[in-house]
């Protein structure tokens, strides 16, 4: 990267790509190299690049969704639910995972945060997680996705008073035996 700024000779740079730790080593590498880089964006931020330079003008925050044949859909099992029963509360789920030789395998705590909604315990959720990584078989993150919202789903059904909105996030680790 470092070869190609200083070809190219960017004034501005606005890293787009990646995690926030990887969008603000770009930011330092930039600022190491003398380009400007005030801004690492998220998902639904409205920025304006003109003679003033690069600004955040507005935020508005992304449920997640997929793009499937040009069309930009609800993630399959979190806009829609069978019956018509209003949702209660939200929860958000971090899931970090690594892939194994034979799957998928958590790492570290689950992050939850379940403000709003029934409460869940989250050692059982946490030990249903782990069985179900381990049973499904996925080549990508997408696909793990694809895969465990439908069971996640149907598991938080079981065992909340009330099904609660769900905003999943897959996330790629290392695999801790690598190092």
């Amino acid at each position: 990267l470092k070869t190609l700024y200083r070809w190219v000779r960017p004034r501005l740079l606005l890293p787009v790509h990646g995690e926030m730790i990887h969008q603000q080593a770009h930011q330092a590498l930039a600022e190491e190299l003398g380009i400007q880089a005030p801004l690492a964006p998220v998902n639904g931020d409205l920025l304006t690049l003109d003679q003033e330079g690069l600004r955040l003008e507005a935020r508005y925050p992304q449920h997640p969704h997929v793009v499937d044949q040009n069309s930009v859909v609800a993630h399959p099992g979190l806009g829609t639910r069978e019956s018509d029963a209003p949702r209660r509360g939200t929860l958000f789920l971090a899931l970090p995972v690594y892939a194994t030789d034979t799957g998928w395998q958590r790492i570290g705590r689950l992050m939850l945060d379940s403000s709003h909604s029934s409460p869940i315990d989250e050692e059982s959720f946490s030990d249903w997680l782990d069985e179900r990584l381990e049973e499904i078989e996925a080549d990508t993150l997408a696909e793990l996705r694809e895969a465990l919202t439908p069971r996640m789903l149907s598991w938080l059904d079981d065992h909340c008073r009330h099904l609660p909105d769900v905003h999943l996030q897959i996330m790629a680790t290392e695999s801790p035996f690598n190092a």
